[in-house]
């Protein structure tokens, strides 16, 4: 399956090959800024099943655990477009809202009652939560299999 991924002016865009190799949340306090929320939902892909257009700017940042990120936004929105770690540069993450788009807000997928889904509905679930033990008291996430603090 492909998927589009967009900054919100558009200008800095991010296409998908297939499935990714996991989603997750990140409850680090790093996360709840650069999100301005509870915390940060993306999801992860071989940086080979990925093509990025246009143009960015760099944030790096040293993670909780050490290890050092570098956030690829765009110059003109301010949006994070992806990111990845220098340790895994074969994989990048992006941030599951950027799936999101007005314009194919409806995807031509039947549901079980023969409805059209939603490409909310369609993306896979988060299945890891890390850094938990940073979550905010009234988080409570169901389908996680792995949880890391």
């Amino acid at each position: 399956m492909e998927r589009r991924a967009s900054c919100n002016c558009g200008q800095v865009s991010v296409t998908t090959k297939g499935e990714p190799l996991r989603v997750s949340v990140c409850h680090c306090i790093a996360c709840q800024k650069r999100t301005g929320s509870a915390f940060g939902v993306q999801a992860r892909f071989p940086i080979d099943h990925t093509k990025i257009f246009g143009e960015t700017k760099v944030y790096q940042r040293t993670g909780e655990s050490g290890a050092v990120i570098d956030f690829y936004f765009c110059p003109n929105c301010g949006a994070t477009a992806y990111f990845s770690s220098v340790s895994l540069p074969e994989v990048i993450a992006i941030p599951v809202g950027n799936f999101a788009s007005l314009t194919f807000n409806i995807v031509p997928q039947l549901g079980s009652q023969g409805d059209h889904k939603s490409a909310a509905q369609t993306f896979p679930h988060p299945t890891v939560s890390i850094y938990q033990v940073r979550a905010l008291p009234w988080v409570n996430l169901t389908g996680i299999n792995d949880v890391y603090d």
